[in-house]
């Protein structure tokens, strides 16, 4: 996309989700661009912290959709989608029941260098994995959707 374009969505909740497993000066570069463009950054450095911090930024304002875009590796996209699947039947239950659901949008990036297996950091170069500008940029701007609910 290119980068003279307006950000979508200004009344959204806005996080970007970094690995721990990224090198120092390029989480510093990536936090940086995604602040301007009024993204809350966390470093993740567990799941369970990441999902605190999601729901810290969130609650403050109901009924605002979020924008989450999470910079993964391959191996932890297929454990997130599996936990988007749950997340997925839980707002439709709470639609069945007439109860009022936030609409969130998941965008992903995927990092270089990462593990591709489901389970694990066999193959996972800690400390030296990069992203993807071009990829980046893009998601940043409201593109490279990967799951909406």
């Amino acid at each position: 996309m290119k980068a003279d374009t307006a950000p979508s969505g200004y009344g959204e909740i806005k996080i970007l989700l970094l690995p721990f497993c990224l090198r120092k000066r390029e989480v510093e570069d990536v936090s940086a661009i995604a602040r301007s463009r009024g993204y809350r950054v966390v470093v993740a450095t567990t799941t369970s912290f990441a999902l605190s911090e999601v729901r810290k930024a969130a609650v403050s304002k109901k009924n605002i959709p979020v924008r989450i875009v999470g910079v993964v590796c391959d191996g932890r996209a297929k454990k997130v989608a599996l936990g988007l699947f749950l997340l997925k039947a839980r707002q439709l239950f709470k639609r069945l029941a007439l109860m009022k659901t936030r609409r969130i949008i998941l965008s992903r990036v995927t990092i270089q260098g990462g593990t591709r297996s489901m389970f694990g950091r066999r193959d996972c170069d800690i400390g030296n994995n990069t992203v993807p500008r071009e990829d980046l940029m893009e998601a940043l701007y409201g593109g490279r959707i990967f799951f909406v609910l």
